[in-house]
């Protein structure tokens, strides 16, 4: 949609030949270091307040006028203050890269900061203090907005620290580390949006961002390439880049230690590091196709040429103690080879030299950072002149940048290098209208070459061009510098139709607020209820309010709009409306009405529900809305919307579900006909309180013992059972019954709130002990006995012995060293309804009589030979030659020592016996005189 405002812009555009996109135009970083490239050639800056040894990031307008820079943890704004807000950031300056700055598209007042944490000792297997919370933070994201304090910027308290997962929640070691110190940036394929990346073991994470802000779902992709998670605090060391054209990313892991071990290191500690390459696709997030660079080394910083020709690497190397740096070395690979890993050619080898970062710049040069161990100050920064030669041909220059008075340690600041030299961009890209190509860079070129994806061409520097459809397109740039064609830039393009809306005026009906004018039409408006209505469903639009028609046109960002929550400034005020198609320049132009009816109160009855416990009911508030249209007869049209405070209500936002979970509270109503509001009012929730009972009992009948028992219904004291009905599983209707079968009753217990609650009682019948067997095992060392009844697990068990005596009850029917003798088992039933007894034998004979006549110990028998039991046993005693001397009665006193009425002498006697269940036994014994 073409306005005044366009043709102006347009004019201006047209006398521009070249849009300068100086992002990037100034660095601090180190300590108080600083560089500004607006002058085409770096100039030190020490008014800086950084001081970090390594990450950093600075970011500038799109004229190179500094808006703020930060370390991870402070954010300075361009007067070199901190920031609003500005402190408390997640990332750490001892990480590798603790930040990048991305701008939110289309939006030239907003960034995102995004912070990496450092992996400390506090968060290892090898560190004592391992039962604390891990320290490390992770990737994190705060948003700036550079609207706010005069210009001078406000990290957003709502949107600070956002946490983004790069790592398995449920596994227990990785949440320990989260992330490595490494992130990176490049522009998305769609020539808008953005792609923030990090690595974290076997994985890239790509985030995207866009007009919408921050995807927190990241694009996932596992490679072959594992960085052990045990040796994490050197592992997580190094950069990471993407090339200017957004094909490329490069990755330097310090090295591959499997542990944190703190103390000397050694060979098995350094030289374990490597560098990879990667394809990756702007369009999809997606990394792929993983080239081995390096391998048992220690590299530190990565960097593309500006045309992505070249891939520069630092690295250090140690002693052989693994303690002390030696020398370190500035490669260069080839990317345009057929086997870039054997392209490797060493630049320089300096020794004493600790390596940092390198960083491309605006002017195509790259800055090295690092420093001599000993005899020389770190003031100085390196630089490759021409990277884009072979080898030596590069032009690198040691120490060739003064920072005068500050210093420089490992780090540098990192961009989207992908913005300011290996991209163009593009605009008005509404169906309809002339779209704007043009280049961001500062390099001089000869001539270009656009391609619009259509079949249609230009060599214009500042290119337009219309499209007859709307569709995507495949944009190339070409570009010739220096007499030299370089790779061409591709971008999709995609055109928009201009977006369908209402031609009506929309009139947004509130009710009146009852102020000091109730009814001066005047009231508080939530403008995003019109939008449905303006873009007849249309739910893909975005739209944005403004006062007047020049205001909305004027704003090309649509940064400076109503806020949704607007209090009209007059009865019936008309507020236009601004539909865009996002991601686009196409917009329409519609109006709403704000009309406040006089408000009509709605003061309908309290809602009761019963409690379900703590306080809390669930409430029907659909049922709740079609009884208060009855109650109050409200015309047929109208529609009612609950809400939990009277601001959502009057809005007509937050609105309530159906079903509500609640404590008693009030609940606001916003009542609506076609027209708008109709009317606001309000009501009680009542949580009505439920019977308070016992809802569960388990009761015994006792088998054989013809009694009832009595059920209750559990109400607990000091309550009434008069306050209460019942209803029971039997239809009796009484506080309690009487039951005489086993089987589960139950019991509902109404209040006179209407409130129940049911009640459970399970009646069991309980049986006494059915015995099937007796096992007695005597006449042996160690003899015992048993008895085996039908589940046993229901009944304790007891001997009571033939001299009067018992033992304990206790759990088993296994007894052992019972004595000889006739006993009588005791089986009680465990829920007390009787005992069951048996009586059994255990045979003992007696090791010696001394048949003397004293009265003790006179007769020799088997005790427990119980007449009764064994009446026809047959027991035979024999002399030590295996004469016969006696047969016993089981039921006589014994034998008295004779042998055909003569006493026989002291010595060894034998016994068998014989019983009526075929049981047999031997043994002896010794008469003694």
């Amino acid at each position: 949609m073409k306005t005044i405002a366009f043709f102006v812009l347009l004019l201006f555009l047209i006398t521009t030949p070249l849009f300068a996109q100086k992002e990037a135009a100034i660095w601090y970083f180190g300590y108080n270091a600083g560089l500004d490239f607006n002058s085409g050639s770096p100039i030190a800056l020490t008014d800086g307040e950084l001081k970090t040894n390594e990450g950093c990031a600075t970011i500038s307008d799109k004229d190179g006028k500094l808006l703020f820079y930060t370390d991870g943890s402070y954010v300075y704004n361009k007067n070199h203050q901190i920031m609003a807000n500005g402190t408390g950031l997640l990332g750490n300056n001892s990480s590798t890269q603790s930040a990048i700055i991305v701008p939110k598209p289309r939006n030239p007042y907003v960034y995102y900061i995004f912070t990496v944490d450092e992996p400390t000792d506090l968060n290892t297997d090898d560190n004592q203090s391992n039962d604390r919370d891990p320290p490390n933070s992770g990737l994190n994201y705060s948003q700036v907005d550079m609207r706010l304090n005069n210009g001078l910027g406000d990290v957003l308290s709502t949107e600070k620290n956002i946490h983004l997962v790069t790592y398995n929640p449920n596994d227990s070691e990785e949440p320990k580390y989260k992330c490595s110190e490494k992130i990176t940036a490049v522009q998305h394929g769609d020539g808008i949006s953005f792609w923030v990346i990090t690595h974290f073991i076997d994985k890239f994470y790509s985030f995207k961002i866009d007009t919408q802000g921050v995807n927190r779902n990241p694009v996932r992709t596992t490679t072959d390439l594992n960085i052990p998670i045990a040796g994490y605090l050197a592992n997580a060391i190094g950069y990471l880049k993407a090339s200017p054209n957004g094909k490329k990313i490069a990755i330097a892991n310090n090295a591959t230690r499997r542990t944190n071990v703190a103390g000397p290191r050694n060979q098995n500690i350094r030289n374990t590091g490597n560098v990879s390459l990667y394809d990756f696709n702007a369009l999809t997030g997606v990394v792929s196709n993983e080239i081995r660079l390096l391998n048992n080394s220690n590299p530190y910083g990565v960097e593309f040429s500006s045309k992505t020709k070249k891939l520069y690497v630092t690295d250090n190397h140690f002693d052989s103690t693994g303690e002390t740096i030696t020398e370190s070395d500035l490669i260069q690979f080839d990317l345009k080879s057929s086997n870039i890993p054997s392209s490797k050619t060493i630049i320089q080898t300096s020794a004493s030299f600790i390596s940092g970062a390198l960083q491309l710049a605006i002017d195509e040069k790259i800055y090295r950072a690092g420093y001599f161990t000993s005899g020389s100050t770190r003031s100085k920064l390196s630089v490759i002149s021409n990277p884009e030669l072979d080898g030596t041909n590069c032009n690198y220059m040691q120490n060739a940048i003064d920072l005068k008075s500050a210093s420089a340690q490992q780090g540098l600041p990192p961009f989207i290098t992908s913005l300011f030299l290996y991209s163009f961009q593009y605009e008005f890209n509404c169906l309809g209208d002339s779209t704007h190509f043009y280049i961001n860079t500062v390099e001089q070129i000869d001539s270009v070459i656009w391609d619009f994806g259509d079949g249609t061409t230009s060599t214009e520097l500042d290119a337009y061009h219309i499209y007859q459809n709307i569709g995507d397109y495949t944009v190339t740039l070409t570009k010739i510098v220096n007499g030299e064609t370089r790779d061409p830039i591709e971008k999709l393009v995609t055109i928009y139709e201009t977006p369908i809306i209402s031609t009506t005026p929309h009139k947004l009906i509130q009710c009146d607020t009852q102020d000091t004018n109730p009814t001066d039409g005047l009231s508080i408006f939530n403008l995003e209820l019109a939008n449905d209505a303006i873009c007849l469903g249309n739910k893909e639009y975005e739209v944005f309010y403004y006062h007047n028609v020049g205001e909305a046109e004027n704003d090309l960002n649509n940064t400076e709009s109503i806020a949704p929550i607007y209090r009209n400034q007059q009865a019936d005020e008309i507020i236009y409306a601004k539909v865009t198609q996002p991601n686009s320049s196409c917009y329409n132009m519609g109006s709403i009405i704000l009309h406040a009816n006089e408000n009509i109160s709605l003061l309908p009855d309290p809602m009761h529900a019963c409690d379900l416990g703590e306080g809390l009911a669930l409430f029907d508030l659909e049922q709740q809305k079609n009884k208060i249209k009855t109650e109050l007869n409200l015309p047929s049209d109208v529609r009612l919307f609950f809400y939990s405070n009277e601001g959502d209500a009057a809005l007509g936002q937050n609105e309530l579900e159906n079903q509500y979970t609640s404590a008693s509270k009030t609940i606001f109503i916003r009542a609506e006909n076609d027209e708008g509001c109709y009317g606001t009012g309000q009501f009680n929730l009542i949580v009505e309180p439920s019977p308070k009972i016992e809802k569960f009992e388990e009761r015994i009948i006792c088998e054989g013992s013809n009694l009832s028992i009595i059920l209750d219904s559990g109400i607990k004291l000091p309550a009434l059972t008069t306050d209460y009905t019942y209803l029971w599983s039997t239809t009796q209707t009484t506080p309690s019954i009487e039951v005489t079968e086993e089987g589960e009753y139950t019991v509902v217990v109404t209040n006179k709130s209407g409130c129940s609650e049911t009640r459970t009682c399970n009646v069991t019948l309980s049986y006494l002990a059915k015995i099937q067997n007796v096992v007695v095992h005597d006449l042996v060392p160690a003899n015992y006995v048993s008895i085996d009844v039908t589940n046993p697990d229901d009944y304790n068990y007891m001997i009571q012995f033939e001299n009067g005596t018992t033992t304990v009850f206790q759990n088993s029917s296994l007894f052992i060293n019972v004595p000889g003798g006739f006993h009588e088992f005791i089986i009680e039933n465990k829920d007390g309804c009787g005992l069951v007894r048996r009586s059994f034998a255990v045979l003992e004979a007696a090791a010696f009589f001394t048949p003397n006549g004293d009265g003790v110990n006179d007769y020799w028998n088997l005790k427990g030979l119980n007449k009764t039991i064994y009446k026809n046993a047959k027991l035979y005693i024999f002399d030590r030659y295996g004469k016969l001397l006696k047969q016993l009665n089981p039921a006589g006193i014994g034998w008295d020592g004779n042998y055909n009425g003569h006493p026989l002498p002291s010595d060894d006697y034998w016994f068998t016996i014989q019983l009526e269940d075929d049981r047999k036994a031997k043994g002896h014994f010794s008469l003694k005189r």
